[in-house]
């Protein structure tokens, strides 16, 4: 164990790789060490840990810890490492590189469990994130012992890195929680208030990711389109031309629409137009929905407003729920906020002296990308907030058509974020030497339109993770995705289900857990605000799977058998009992039944311990059934003891379910 008497026995290795290691450390030192090794860092406790850097000429360094000096290690110009031994959980720690003429101080440091927290936007979802409830939480928190490294954003596509970009670690108090991811920053809350051990998050999430861009090439041997994006990246020279294409492309077709657009030539945004003749829609509300045709093109919407001089005085913030896709908000003729893309929930921040007592005007640009639904999302908070009143926008607006496009915005050609291994190779396989002690991984928006890639993918993902890692039994948990989109009164619309479905794969492999979301999602958002609840249940399968915290539920009831019990009944079997409802009686809605897993029809369900029967008119009719096999699937009740939703199921009908798991 590492004391204030131990020794430290350091092996050093040497390298030449110079062409990757020059162009991240800085040349300004002659020692510089990897991004993840600084201030307020956490290491994993109870073993080695290989810290790495880098000298522009040959060195000898004095390394202590806590002010006392453990060895001296002689290093070659290039990549170096030496190891840390084994330390227990505790800190806070310094470590120190002294050369002859430099010193490096590391402060602040603290042993314990160290998880890595992947995916895309649901799991990089910072608690800072306009539009999120966690502005309490920013301002009470006190956690010195949960610490976050954030990898920053980075791709590489000639192969793996030997070090990340960037990144940044952070203590879990006042501002700094603002860039915590908030799944991450719940779940090692949750944690370390269970086990008392310090808990640190490496956040490497990017937003929009798709699974191929998480997986190396070596594991994508077996997908030719995959590998053919691999090749044709490795020629910078084409990254270069599709890039630049893309943004030529639009910004042409930016600059056309803005040069045609009647609202930006004759001042549509200014206090003085007169639009008392504009006809009117309801905001929130698509157009589309509301008598208009979808066109791509600018829409504009202006409304009035009263303030008060005790308002007017203070700051506010606008919050315009979401725009799908694009919009410029003005105020009083001021731009106050743009949002290029449909997806991010818009707060504008309006300072001290936007607003004047009396009479105010707003006036939204609305730019639809695509001939498809465009405008403001329902459901959403359309309000002027101060520090203790609010000023209601929703209601009539009055419109009008800026300009039509002729085409919609060109989609690009390139996309950082789904380039198979790219996000692998520069933000993963760079921590290769880190013993973390899980992962938690949230992904699978962005591979919804293709969950038979995904089933075969996610697996070999693990695998190939547990292999880079050095650990082929390191714990993979993860998130069932959440319900989303219009709720469908016709059960055989599947939308999002075959994607939860492929998702279940990754549990075909041992030390994986996965829980489910389904109650936790936003008709109207793919990125839904309750984040706590997400980290909470990742927390409890750590706590139950790998701190053997029996006690820790995570998971809802599993149908696992659908049995033909009689001419008129099917009883459904479940794992994790005893059941339960969320609504008043033991009726549980969410069923379906099929004859040809293509038409489904709804059928209610009757509640008990451990199954669900189901009454049919004919149950040798029935060969399949579902439960909440739908994208967003409101109707679904079933629940157990815990509260935890059932997981989505689709089973084949049965004569006899004795051989299983009850």
């Amino acid at each position: 164990m590492l004391n204030s008497k131990s020794t430290l026995a350091a092996s050093v290795i040497l390298a030449v790789y110079l062409s990757i290691v020059l162009a991240v450390f800085s040349a300004d030192a002659k020692i510089t060490l990897a991004p993840q090794f600084a201030d307020n860092m956490l290491l994993p406790r109870d073993t080695v840990n290989i810290v790495q850097g880098y000298t522009d000429s040959h060195e000898r360094i004095k390394i202590s810890v806590d002010g006392v000096q453990l060895q001296t290690i002689e290093v070659q110009q290039g990549a170096w490492q030496f190891t840390l031994p084994v330390t227990a959980a505790g800190g806070p720690h310094t470590l120190s590189l002294q050369t002859q003429s430099q010193i490096i101080v590391l402060n602040n440091i603290l042993f314990g469990d160290l998880w890595l927290a992947s995916g895309q936007s649901n799991m990089e979802y910072t608690l800072g994130t306009p539009g999120s409830d966690y502005q309490s939480e920013i301002a009470s928190a006190n956690f010195p012992q949960i610490r976050q490294f954030r990898v920053a954003r980075n791709a590489a596509y000639q192969g793996p890195l030997t070090t990340v970009a960037k990144g940044q670690w952070l203590t879990a108090k006042g501002e700094a929680l603002k860039e915590f991811s908030a799944v991450g920053y719940f779940f090692a809350k949750h944690l370390q208030e269970q086990t008392g051990v310090p808990i640190g998050i490496i956040n490497n999430a990017y937003a929009g990711a798709r699974i191929q861009a998480w997986v190396s090439e070596q594991a994508l041997a077996n997908y030719p389109a995959e590998l053919k994006l691999i090749a044709r990246n490795k020629l910078a020279s084409n990254i270069e031309q599709l890039v630049s294409g893309d943004k030529d492309q639009h910004q042409q077709w930016q600059q056309a629409l803005a040069a045609s657009d009647l609202g930006l030539r004759d001042g549509w945004f200014t206090e003085q137009l007169n639009d008392d003749q504009w006809p009117q829609l309801s905001v929130p509300g698509y157009w589309t929905n509301q008598g208009q045709e979808a066109f791509s093109g600018s829409m504009w919407f202006r409304r009035s407003f009263m303030v008060s001089a005790e308002q007017a005085a203070q700051s506010a913030s606008l919050e315009l729920g979401r725009i799908v896709d694009q919009d410029d908000v003005y105020i009083n003729g001021q731009l106050v906020g743009s949002t290029p893309y449909q997806y991010p929930q818009r707060v504008y921040a309006l300072r001290a002296g936007v607003l004047k007592a009396g009479l105010n005007q707003i006036s939204v640009r609305v730019v639809s990308h695509h001939v498809s639904h465009a405008g403001f999302v329902s459901a959403k908070p359309y309000q002027l907030r101060f520090d203790d009143s609010h000023i209601a926008l929703s209601g009539l607006w009055r419109y009008q058509v800026g300009y039509r496009m002729s085409s919609p915005l060109p989609a690009p050609s390139f996309k950082t974020n789904e380039q198979p291994a790219g996000l692998y190779n520069a933000m993963l396989a760079p921590l290769a030497n880190t013993q973390i002690k899980g992962i938690i991984w949230y992904q699978g928006e962005s591979n919804a339109d293709d969950p038979a890639i995904y089933q075969r993918l996610f697996p070999a993902m693990i695998t190939k993770w547990r292999t880079l890692f050095a650990q082929p039994k390191l714990p993979f948990l993860y998130v069932q995705l959440p319900n989303y989109l219009d709720a469908q009164h016709d059960p055989s619309i599947v939308g999002w289900a075959d994607i939860r479905a492929a998702q279940t794969s990754g549990l075909s492999l041992p030390n994986t857990a996965m829980v489910s979301a389904i109650d936790l999602g936003e008709w109207n958002d793919i990125h839904p605000k309750d984040k706590a609840t997400v980290g909470k249940r990742l927390s409890n399968a750590a706590l139950q799977t790998v701190y053997n915290q029996a006690d820790m539920a995570y998971r809802g009831p599993v149908l696992n058998c659908a049995e033909r019990v009689s001419d008129n009944k099917i009883k459904v079997h479940s794992e994790f009992s005893p059941l339960a409802t969320s609504g008043p009686d033991n009726k549980v809605q969410g069923f379906a039944i099929s004859e040809d897993n293509l038409k489904y029809h709804w059928v209610e369900g009757e509640l008990h311990p451990s199954y669900v029967s189901l009454q049919v008119k004919n149950s040798n009719n029935v060969a399949y059934i579902s439960y909440a096999w739908q994208s967003n699937p409101t109707r679904a009740n079933l629940s157990n003891s815990h509260k935890l939703p059932a997981y989505p199921a689709k089973l084949r009908v049965t004569p006899s379910c004795k051989n299983v798991s009850k």
